[in-house]
């Protein structure tokens, strides 16, 4: 009689076999949490997908679908509520109202000019029955965008090439680390950067030293997490060198300045005339009393007697 031998079972048939049973049980997101991560700038719409997906045949209306915002340990901020196919808006935070909705087709949550503050955890709740439930969790960060950045140079208005240039990128106000790019006339440029932070927000500037020969196209952009500004500035030279450079413009202030200098130096110069005028008048009167004071002392030195007392 023969034995047949004993075969072990297939690994590989094995493994394929739990894979398939976890992709199946993933897909139904039955009780399962997962967490997505959506980034945008303030002042923009985000758009919050909900992980869970309606199974073909299941209609919308059979659950109640909440999107909800934890802010504390068992404190939640109602965004969406939808029951028996319509959003009960009596049941949403105030902080939201006018601000959030739902698209039906996708479960996703759509809040209108986020802030910093709209940063957070949010979780997407699908009851159906009032008894089996999926929740699935978005992470939303809002970022502050850079400025628009500003590109300096120190040229005067008067040159010609070839001059001795120093540039300067700056951007400034960002939530997030940034790095900064740029060209000049298309060709790349690696800026000296110079970058702080100041109470969560960055400043970056960049610099350029090297000697101008033509003119220029610079470009500059900051780029942070999957945003970026940019900004170009056209730099040309100035080929006649004995060109007369024009005077500063005089501001409305410095005529003003100038007019009132001119109208006291006037009114001084008419105090002068009239002073010296008073001046040659008086000294006669003068001179008058001091010759009688004159005559009635050398009077009473050779009589012995006051004017007064020659009188009686």
């Amino acid at each position: 009689m023969m034995h047949m031998p004993k075969t072990k079972p297939n690994l590989f048939i094995l493994k394929g076999f739990f894979w398939f049973c976890l992709f199946d049980l993933l897909h139904n997101n039955s009780g399962l949490s997962q967490e997505l991560r959506v980034v945008v700038q303030e002042g923009d719409e985000a758009r919050l997908p909900c992980a869970y997906k309606i199974p073909r045949g299941m209609a919308l209306e059979s659950y109640f679908i909440y999107w909800q915002k934890p802010i504390a340990p068992k404190q939640e901020l109602v965004v969406i509520s939808y029951k028996n196919g319509k959003e009960v808006e009596s049941e949403k935070d105030k902080s939201y109202k006018n601000k959030s909705r739902f698209y039906e087709q996708n479960l996703t949550l759509s809040i209108a000019s986020v802030t910093v503050n709209d940063s957070g955890e949010y979780k997407c709740v699908a009851i159906l029955n009032r008894s089996a439930q999926s929740i699935t969790y978005t992470h939303l960060s809002v970022i502050v965008p850079f400025s628009t950045p500003i590109i300096q140079h120190n040229l005067p208005y008067k040159r010609c090439y070839p001059t001795n240039l120093t540039l300067e990128c700056l951007s400034y106000g960002g939530s997030s680390e940034p790095k900064m790019y740029g060209s000049i006339n298309e060709n790349p440029v690696n800026w000296t950067i110079t970058s702080n932070e100041t109470f969560g927000h960055f400043n970056i500037t960049g610099t350029l030293h090297l000697k101008m020969t033509e003119n220029m196209l610079i470009h500059c952009s900051v780029h942070y997490l999957d945003f970026q500004v940019s900004t170009n500035y056209s730099l040309n030279m100035i080929n006649n060198c004995s060109e007369p450079i024009l005077p500063p413009l005089i501001s409305p202030f410095g005529i003003i300045i100038s007019s009132t200098v001119v109208l006291i130096f006037f009114l001084a110069m008419v105090m002068l005339v009239i002073l010296q005028c008073y001046v040659h008048k008086h000294p006669r009167s003068s001179t008058t009393h001091q010759s009688l004071a004159t005559n009635e002392i050398l009077l009473e030195k050779s009589t012995g007697q006051t004017p007064s007392e020659l009188g009686r």
